[in-house]
């Protein structure tokens, strides 16, 4: 039987006064996530650090994911807005120029980390 994908759920007050032996429970790969419930409602879940690092990776790889998406389709918005007026290469130059300065803008706010490729 695979360990890895148990979870547990306990009252609050359970894991309060069992704190260490939980714990010592996720940290030894006993149970994945124990699960800690306030009148029966799900409140938090306790997991282990490379779990809690897996989560914020994966967080991180779809925000990226969704602000490349959404350079991507003003980056198409801008191309058919000028394609009359600019040729194909004078227009993903400004798209491509705008990417940049967005996704530069987006980092400096704290709202993207976007590893640069060397060039």
């Amino acid at each position: 039987m695979n360990t890895q994908m148990q979870t547990k759920t306990l009252p609050a007050s359970q894991a309060k006064n069992n704190f260490g032996a939980i714990v010592h429970q996720v940290r030894s790969g006993q149970y994945s996530a124990i699960i800690v419930e306030n009148r029966g409602e799900p409140m938090v879940a306790i997991v282990g650090v490379e779990e809690l690092q897996a989560m914020k990776e994966f967080r991180e790889q779809a925000r990226r994911r969704e602000a490349l998406n959404q350079l991507r389709a003003l980056r198409a918005k801008i191309q058919a807005r000028n394609k009359n007026k600019l040729n194909d290469k004078e227009a993903s130059s400004i798209a491509n120029r705008f990417s940049r300065e967005l996704i530069e803008d987006l980092e400096k706010e704290g709202k993207i980390r976007f590893e640069h490729k060397a060039a």
